[in-house]
C-alpha cells in the first residue's frame, strides 16, 4: 500500500478530496431533501456518478474521467441551485410564496461544498495524478 501511495502525485490527493466532499454533499443533500420533500434524483445520481468516477480515477489515471467527474459535480450543483430559485426569491422579498426562505442558508452551504468539489476536480485535471518513473 505504501508503495502504491508513493507513486501518486498531488493531483491524486485533490481527486480524493473531491470525492470525500462529494460524499459529504450526497449525505447532506439526502438528509436535507428528505426532511423538506425536495429530493431530486438528477442531483443524487450526478453526485454518485462523480464519486464513482473519482474512485475509478484513484485506480486508473485518465484525463477524460476527470472531465466527466467535473461535469457531474457541476450538473449536481447547478440543478440544486436552479431548483431552489423560489427559495432565494422568497428570501429577497421577505415572504414565503415560491419556496422556503428559511432554507437558503442550508442550500448555500450544500452548494458551497459541491462548488469546492468542482474546484478540486478542475485543479486535479491540471496536475499530475501519477508520478513519472
Amino acid at each position: 500500500m505504501k508503495e502504491k501511495l508513493g507513486t501518486k502525485a498531488v493531483g491524486f490527493y485533490f481527486t480524493v478530496l473531491a470525492a470525500l466532499l462529494g460524499i459529504i454533499s450526497v449525505i447532506r443533500f439526502v438528509m436535507w431533501g428528505s426532511a423538506h420533500d425536495t429530493l431530486d434524483t438528477v442531483t443524487i445520481l450526478a453526485l454518485i456518478v462523480a464519486i464513482v468516477l473519482d474512485i475509478i480515477l484513484m485506480v486508473k489515471d485518465n484525463d477524460y474521467l476527470v472531465i466527466a467527474a467535473t461535469a457531474c459535480y457541476s450538473i449536481a450543483a447547478v440543478k440544486l441551485l436552479t431548483d431552489s430559485v423560489g427559495s432565494f426569491v422568497d428570501a429577497f422579498q421577505g415572504i414565503n410564496m415560491f419556496g422556503d426562505a428559511s432554507q437558503v442558508g442550508t442550500i448555500i452551504s450544500i452548494s458551497a461544498v459541491m462548488g469546492v468539489s468542482i474546484l478540486l476536480s478542475i485543479i486535479s485535471g491540471f496536475l499530475k495524478r501519477v508520478k513519472e518513473s
